[in-house]
């Protein structure tokens, strides 16, 4: 839930007609989606069952969104998406998909408060770097060692690793251009 705030209650009648309950008016799927944007989460139950629709409607949110605006899920993902619906990785995706979305969050956050504090933007990148490194082993705990302490072995063979040293590195030179 976000900022301690219960969630806004919409219920779904027969008609499918959605009903905002604090305004208590009829409300559409793209007002619900500027609700939940701007922060506030919602809980959408069908009036006559009490079934919770809430998961059905966040799914068609998203489809809508892809099929309007500009595509946020790259195909690839989408189709990682769907072959990780069996038995092996079901239990893995959603952890990793929270994870990585507290890591999108904690990263904004970051940066928004490094722009407002420009006093030592050294500082500042060192600290973002530092919680970029927390998030990633909370993220990985497979991965046991650190690039600094690992064996030159598993530094050579390790293209992830390879990969977020190009990512940091290109994330490096668009701060530099930004004047941080």
């Amino acid at each position: 839930m976000s900022d301690g705030q219960k969630p806004l209650l919409i219920k779904r009648y027969a008609s499918r007609r959605l009903y905002n309950t604090e305004t208590s008016e009829y409300t559409t799927l793209e007002e619900v989606s500027d609700i939940i944007k701007s922060g506030r989460d919602v809980k959408i139950i069908d009036k006559v069952s009490g079934e919770d629709l809430s998961r059905e409607y966040m799914v068609r949110i998203i489809v809508e969104n892809e099929s309007r605006e500009l595509p946020v899920l790259p195909l690839d993902t989408l189709q990682n998406m769907v072959r990780s619906y069996n038995e092996k990785t079901l239990a893995l995706v959603p952890k990793f998909l929270e994870a990585s979305y507290d890591m999108l969050n904690k990263s904004q956050n970051q940066i928004m408060e490094n722009f407002q504090n420009v006093s030592d933007p050294l500082k500042n990148l060192k600290d973002f770097q530092e919680s970029q490194k927390e998030i990633l082993s909370a993220m990985f705990p497979f991965m046991t060692t650190s690039p600094q302490k690992g064996n030159s072995e598993a530094k050579k063979n390790n293209p992830e690793l390879d990969e977020l040293k190009k990512q940091m590195a290109e994330m490096q030179k668009k701060l530099d251009t930004m004047g941080m």
